[in-house]
């Protein structure tokens, strides 16, 4: 796969809470941007895949592809688009794909009064088991039980992302610093999760054109290569008994990704993590091998994941503190600074990047699919 295909148009619409602008709307939006940074028209996709499910797309954008796919697999989704956007291109399906989020969350209709939102994840919700933060909390649980981990360690990861976020003027977080303090303040959500822990859901839509690195060479972006690509499963791990211990199963993904890249952990200068809780990306980076095992909050504690740690990693302020695209949160960052169009967040060494998606149980809680994408800035 290594570098036989990039990302030529990255298209990002506003980001925030009760925008005012519907799901289908924030998706034309976003195909429009990708468009233009790519300096292309909109019949020069042939290929269109949309994160998650929507029939009318083409019909409200006027698109006329040789195909078009729903997928759904969580926060694995995007990346997974990806991967198959490549292998579309490379069977020779089209020769430019689009692969397409947009979610006004806030608009989302209500049930009995509440946002409906607070998901169930299998058969566990028989016996109470309801919602996002409770099952990955149950991560946390096991890792503090492991390792020591301490709700400081986590906080140290709201800390750090939100510091990345304070200088980012399209994130959230923007302007708004936190401290550890304020981390411990925050109301407890679900043990040992406080507020601060939590990513929430925002509005927002994003479009990313990928098609062959020979064309890309001759459009007007930059072009962003990708090096390598990986899924795992944790229902593997679920089956052994060890779904706990293992925030996904990213072996898999990892040996993939890194084996079609051609590269090492070394080669790697920042990391995008699929960040729903502040356990999350501090379980990827010891799995991935980039920290010792149980080391992730003392890591993050002596700012190793800061813009001047070893591994700097959700540098925009990712789902936690940026905006929630779900795996296109760390796509977009990764591209920005891969294109050093990241501002007052520029990260002085930005040439490769790892980013994962994360998601979609398999009928159990913490099952969750992973998927592991290297983007670079050279082929």
């Amino acid at each position: 796969m290594r570098s036989a295909c990039a990302i030529v148009g990255l298209g990002v619409t506003a980001q925030g809470i009760g925008l005012g602008i519907g799901s289908r709307e924030l998706r034309a939006q976003a195909v429009e941007l990708a468009l233009t940074d790519a300096g292309l028209e909109p019949e020069a996709i042939d290929g269109y895949i949309h994160t998650y499910i929507d029939r009318e797309d083409l019909r409200y954008q006027g698109l006329a592809p040789n195909f078009s796919v729903s997928m759904m697999t969580g926060g694995a989704t995007p990346v997974f688009s990806i991967i198959t956007a490549v292998g579309a291109v490379l069977s020779g399906q089209a020769e430019m794909v689009a692969c397409v989020y947009g979610q006004a969350q806030s608009a989302r209709e209500s049930l009995g009064g509440q946002k409906i939102g607070a998901y169930s994840y299998g058969y566990p919700s028989l016996y109470g088991l309801i919602g996002a933060a409770a099952t990955h909390a149950l991560h946390a649980q096991r890792h503090m039980h492991l390792y020591g981990t301490t709700s400081k360690h986590l906080g140290a990861v709201a800390v750090t992302q939100r510091r990345y976020a304070s200088v980012r003027p399209e994130a959230i977080g923007y302007g708004k610093p936190i401290t550890l303090e304020d981390h411990q303040a925050s109301p407890m959500i679900a043990d040992p999760f406080r507020r601060l822990d939590c990513t929430r859901d925002t509005d927002g839509g994003c479009a990313v054109l990928i098609t062959t690195a020979e064309r890309a060479k001759r459009l007007r972006a930059n072009p962003v290569y990708i090096l390598g690509a990986g899924t795992g499963h944790n229902i593997a791990n679920w089956h052994k008994g060890t779904v706990f211990e293992n925030h996904d199963n990213i072996a898999p993904a990892k040996a993939r990704a890194f084996g079609q890249a051609g590269m090492t952990l070394e080669d790697i200068h920042m990391t995008q993590l699929y960040d729903p809780f502040t356990i999350s990306p501090l379980m990827q980076l010891e799995a991935y091998g980039f920290v010792p095992e149980g080391q992730g909050g003392p890591f993050y504690a002596d700012g190793g994941a800061g813009p001047d740690g070893p591994m700097p990693t959700n540098t925009g302020g990712g789902q936690l503190s940026a905006f929630y695209t779900t795996g296109f949160t760390g796509i977009i960052e990764a591209v920005l600074q891969l294109r050093r169009q990241a501002g007052a967040g520029q990260l002085k060494r930005a040439d490769t990047a790892l980013i994962s998606g994360h998601g979609m149980n398999a009928g159990v809680q913490n099952t969750w699919a992973h998927a592991t994408l290297i983007l670079g800035n050279n082929q």
